[in-house]
């Protein structure tokens, strides 16, 4: 009986582990000039607003912009979104936009 509880034990550490976001890429500009209104502003509405009601408008988010918390949860320790995560491509324009100054339109 002991035996099947470490193995469930171990099993169940294997499980959370493997939804641990892992697998993240190093975001690197791919040349695009992303606005927030052409591009950000759809990745804030799908994939943000839904647990971060403020960052529905360009004002909202610039309090995560000025403080860096944007940079360090989206791009760096990729964290956010909490339910999920954006590919790479998104990664790369976000990275972009980032280094364009976070150009609103």
């Amino acid at each position: 009986m002991m035996k099947k509880s470490v193995i469930f034990l171990i099993l169940g550490v294997v499980v959370l582990a493997s939804c641990n976001k892992n697998n993240k890429v190093t975001p690197i500009c791919d040349g695009s000039t992303p606005t927030y209104n052409s591009f950000v502003k759809n990745i804030m509405t799908s994939s943000c607003v839904g647990c971060h009601s403020d960052m529905s408008t360009y004002s909202g988010l610039s309090n995560y912009l000025s403080n860096g918390e944007f940079e360090k949860q989206v791009l760096t320790k990729q964290q956010m979104p909490e339910n999920g995560t954006l590919d790479a491509t998104t990664l790369n324009k976000l990275q972009c936009w980032v280094n364009n100054g976070f150009p609103e339109n």
